[in-house]
């Protein structure tokens, strides 16, 4: 009974920071970028594209740096998937939960590798980079951690 509870708690929190991390990237996006993205479009569709110029217009003294206005939300929205796949596939480790888990962290890794030799049209940046690579690298360290926890629940419980 303890083992479930402790298993749908961390599900949970997995379920929320993945709904806190695409929030503060489409948070960041929708404030700080520019409106030629395709998520103001979105906006439009919804009929929030009025609230959000509200928002910009309160924000447009900010000054973010770089990092954070062009490379930390693409890290953030690898993150959530990651943690999203992973919440829907909490106990399960066959082969197919870590292909589709490595999914998104590979396409974006490897795009970006792509735009450095030229073969993709984008202009490299080594910190959209690191911002891909840290999403998998952490999730691997804290799940390695969680694993092992979570199988000394186990035993304690049998």
């Amino acid at each position: 009974m303890k083992q479930m509870r402790h298993r749908k708690i961390i599900i949970t929190i997995e379920i929320i920071l993945s709904v806190m991390f695409l929030s503060c990237g489409c948070a960041i996006y929708l404030l700080f970028r520019s409106k030629a993205l395709y998520i103001y479009q979105w906006c439009l569709s919804f009929g929030i594209s009025d609230y959000v110029d509200v928002c910009r217009h309160y924000v447009q003294g900010c000054q973010l740096s770089d990092f954070i206005i062009f490379c930390l939300p693409d890290g953030l929205y690898c993150a959530a998937y990651i943690l999203v796949i992973d919440a829907i596939w909490f106990e399960d480790n066959r082969l197919a939960k870590y292909l589709i888990l490595s999914l998104v962290p590979t396409i974006t890794i490897g795009s970006e590798i792509l735009q450095l030799i030229g073969v993709v049209r984008g202009t490299f940046d080594v910190m959209d980079l690191v911002c891909y690579a840290i999403s998998p690298l952490v999730y691997f360290v804290v799940y390695q951690r969680n694993h092992i926890i979570f199988d000394k629940l186990k035993t304690k419980n049998l």
